[in-house]
């Protein structure tokens, strides 16, 4: 009775996952896998198994010659959701992108674009991150794209914001009494944080979500259209989604659907961004 596997136990649940996901990835699973990762003994693992079949009849076959049981074709999984990065980090060794651009090693099976990373200093993130943290203004350097200069201004911060590729502090900015995106890696210097501060005027932008509705670049010829429709995963021609109307502009940045007509884009908006039911996060 020692080796009859309970999978109502956390410990039994584990490796049943296990099971699926090797029977699923990798095509095949065997007790030896189970010993050598969870160090269970033989009787413990054909128990597990067993376990496993009974759970989700069909998915696995015994090959008596291999001595090894088999995914079909038409396995699904029932204890967990497949993801690709579990596959290239079991079966590939890969764990991470790599930290640098055009960083991939040769001979790997794997790589992955990655932009070069914008960063702020470790200095400027703590100083910002506390006046977050405990509602108190910061002074900073900022250096502004849109007007080739730096200028020394006094802010505070309220929320953190990622567009895809750089970090933003969206903040009070006392210069231009309203609330305003910072990127951190444009903040040359932050000085330690001063007084408290609670804004009087909630921050509409960040609280209030929008719901976004795109569909594929209408230039595009019907193949085309259907392809995109594929690859995003629409369901009636359309992809759906939540944003916070801060964020919108960054959200659609990088789904890249401002396009030209020298070339159109994949995406394009189906109509204005219409005010979420239940907007605010309050």
């Amino acid at each position: 009775m020692g080796n009859v596997s309970n999978p109502d136990q956390w410990a039994v649940r584990e490796r049943l996952a296990f099971v699926e996901r090797v029977a699923w990835w990798r095509g095949s699973v065997n007790r030896s896998d189970l010993r050598d990762v969870f160090g269970i003994s033989t009787a413990q693992a054909s128990g597990d198994l067993h376990v496993y079949l009974e759970m989700n009849p069909g998915s696995l076959a015994y090959n008596g010659s291999a001595k090894r049981y088999e995914s079909s074709a038409g396995m699904t999984c029932v204890l967990h959701q497949p993801r690709l990065e579990e596959a290239i980090r079991q079966f590939l060794g890969e764990t991470a992108p790599a930290p640098v651009f055009g960083a991939g090693e040769p001979g790997s099976l794997v790589d992955h674009s990655v932009a070069p990373m914008r960063k702020a200093s470790a200095v400027v993130e703590r100083h910002v991150f506390q006046a977050l943290l405990h509602h108190r203004r910061v002074r900073i350097r900022y250096w502004s794209v849109r007007s080739s200069r730096n200028s020394v201004r006094e802010i505070a911060p309220q929320a953190l914001g990622h567009d895809g590729y750089r970090w933003h502090v969206r903040a009070w900015c006392f210069e231009e009494s309203g609330y305003k995106d910072f990127v951190l890696s444009r903040i040359e210097r932050a000085e330690w944080p001063g007084a408290a501060f609670h804004p009087e005027v909630r921050d509409a932008a960040w609280e209030n979500f929008l719901d976004v509705v795109l569909v594929p670049n209408q230039t595009l010829d019907e193949a085309q259209r259907r392809t995109i429709e594929r690859d995003y995963g629409m369901e009636g021609g359309q992809l759906r989604f939540r944003v916070r109307e801060a964020m919108l502009e960054y959200c659609l940045g990088h789904l890249r659907v401002r396009g030209t007509a020298e070339r159109p884009d994949h995406l394009e908006l189906a109509g204005p961004p219409a005010p979420a039911s239940g907007r605010s996060t309050r």
